[in-house]
């Protein structure tokens, strides 16, 4: 009997036992205990390179290092590795320089996550541009606000000159067009409404570079005169912001919107993931 409630105790012990700690990073989250071991490594890392210790473009230190610096099994810093490469935050470096290259999140990376939501719900294009459609007026308004109107309008003035390469090809007006609606979103001059609004911008100017496409080798893209309004639409609101004109831009803005959009979503079909790392892969300024 007593042998046998020793080896209970024994066992007992052995159960509640803490498990070993992952060392804390200057500046990170706290260990969390919950977590597995690589799930804890990553979120260290994962803090490091959001708090901008780890640089964009830069390695993470070698896998000698890091088994060093946490004390922690190969398996689990090589599935701490997974974790942040599926998040978007590091990739494999291939070849004899290769390693794990740090990635700061983008507004394309999160329309790349946000893609694969609304694709899964199977979300309609046009209930994508009807948000889109919503935001994109306010960025204008704002735009117009600030005091540096006359400079923002005349910046977005400066992307309204294809040469006569893009005008021609309807896929290349189309990422020149995408452009000046990516940066109008910028103009607003509101960080959180930058990224926010900024990740349906990426996500939709996706979803119109796929249709441009199509309707190119469909012989269906809009014709030279079409095109050429969506320039001058895109310079009136340029001047109205330039101006000072909030009213003014929120109207073009919203008129030019429900002009341009029924031809993406004419067509039907739902929202589809994007390629990872969307089509420019940088952050916006």
């Amino acid at each position: 009997m007593l042998h046998g409630s020793g080896s209970r105790r024994r066992k007992a012990a052995w159960t509640v036992a803490p498990q070993r700690e992952v060392p804390r990073i200057s500046g990170g989250p706290p260990p969390l205990t919950s977590l597995s071991v690589a799930e804890a490594v990553a979120a260290q890392l994962r803090a490091r390179i959001l708090d901008g210790d780890l640089t964009d473009g830069s390695e993470l230190p070698t896998e000698a290092v890091l088994l060093e610096e946490f004390q922690v099994s190969r398996p689990s810093l090589r599935e701490a590795f997974r974790i942040l490469e599926t998040e978007g935050l590091v990739k494999v470096r291939r070849g004899k320089r290769g390693g794990m290259v740090v990635l700061h999140p983008t507004h394309d990376s999160a329309a790349y996550h946000v893609g694969l939501l609304l694709h899964s719900r199977k979300i309609p294009l046009a209930d994508l541009a009807t948000a889109r459609n919503m935001l994109e007026p306010l960025c204008a308004e704002e735009a117009a606000r600030r005091r540096s109107h006359v400079s923002i309008g005349r910046k977005l003035a400066s992307l309204c000159t294809p040469d006569e390469g893009e005008l021609e090809d309807g896929v290349a007006f189309t990422a020149m067009a995408t452009r000046f609606h990516e940066e109008l979103v910028v103009a607003a001059g509101n960080s959180t409404l930058d990224v926010l609004a900024g990740i349906l911008e990426s996500l939709w100017s996706a979803q119109e570079i796929t249709w441009a496409r199509s309707a190119v080798d469909e012989g269906d893209y809009p014709a030279l005169k079409l095109r050429r309004e969506v320039i001058n639409a895109h310079l009136r609101i340029s001047r109205a912001i330039e101006n000072g004109d909030h009213v003014e831009a929120v109207r073009l803005t919203r008129g030019h919107l429900r002009a341009a959009t029924p031809f993406v979503v004419s067509r039907g079909g739902q929202v589809r993931a994007i390629d990872r790392g969307g089509r420019r892969g940088t952050p916006r300024g």
